[in-house]
């Protein structure tokens, strides 16, 4: 495995409007997202950096494997199979240690489409590993409009994966990139957002997996040079709520 994108299960057209892009190792939870089945509303692209003694390729629409970190990958991919990935509607880039179900995949794709979002991510379960606590689920809502998206599991429409997909190769860490997607998407107040209704769980400690192995050189200097470079600063603003009538109804 290379830089290359070394393909073994290329792009063919299936119908599906969403797509889901992960970078996945041996104890990938990727598993859960296609059960139940019968909810599946998306592709799968899954592409392998373990240590070469799983096969996932059944497991998945679309395969290929290579190292570097996620964000350049996803950047050799996107660039290597544009004019397939932007006829999705919505595309999703989780990491693998994201635990979450099929019918939660399937909801948060529909409500990322019916408030016409341009960025967005789900919560993360009260019980996750978190980084920043805007992140995590606010059950009476169905979703924060944010001025901040982590880069664990973005969701991207079509439109707007076009406009940010280049940034991606500005960051071996992903540190800096949810700094600069605002501004990359016009500082918009009302198309990006938390998605609390359909919560998933991060499964791995902060800082616990291979990640910061792998880069050159630290995650805060990249930071540091994104914002310095694209004069912005990290900004944890929530602009709106949308609340969760079901919910409410409940009391």
């Amino acid at each position: 495995m290379g830089n290359e994108v070394y393909t073994i299960k290329p792009f063919k057209d299936t119908g599906n409007r969403f797509l889901v892009i992960a970078r996945v190792q041996d104890d990938s939870l990727h598993k859960e997202w296609i059960k139940p089945s019968k909810y599946r509303n998306f592709d799968l692209y899954l592409e392998y950096y373990g240590k070469g003694g799983c096969n996932f390729r059944n497991d998945c629409d679309f395969y290929s494997e290579g190292k570097e970190t996620k964000w350049p990958r996803i950047y050799k991919i996107i660039e290597k199979y544009g004019e397939h990935i932007f006829k999705y509607d919505a595309v999703w880039i989780p990491d693998d240690d994201i635990s979450t179900d099929c019918k939660t995949i399937n909801k948060m794709f529909k409500i990322f489409m019916k408030y016409k979002l341009s960025l967005a991510q789900p919560a993360l379960t009260r019980d996750s590993y978190y980084s920043h606590e805007i992140t995590r689920q606010k059950e009476k809502y169905v979703l924060r409009y944010t001025s901040f998206v982590e880069v664990m599991a973005p969701i991207f429409s079509k439109k707007d994966l076009q406009k940010c997909w280049k940034s991606f190769s500005k960051s071996q860490s992903g540190w800096g990139l949810s700094s600069i997607w605002p501004k990359l998407l016009g500082y918009s107040n009302n198309k990006m957002a938390i998605i609390d209704k359909t919560p998933v769980k991060h499964t791995r400690p902060v800082r616990g997996g291979t990640l910061y192995k792998d880069i050159q050189g630290s995650a805060r200097d990249e930071l540091r040079r994104i914002c310095k470079e694209y004069k912005v600063k990290k900004a944890f603003n929530t602009y709106g709520k949308v609340r969760d009538k079901t919910e409410m109804n409940n009391k």
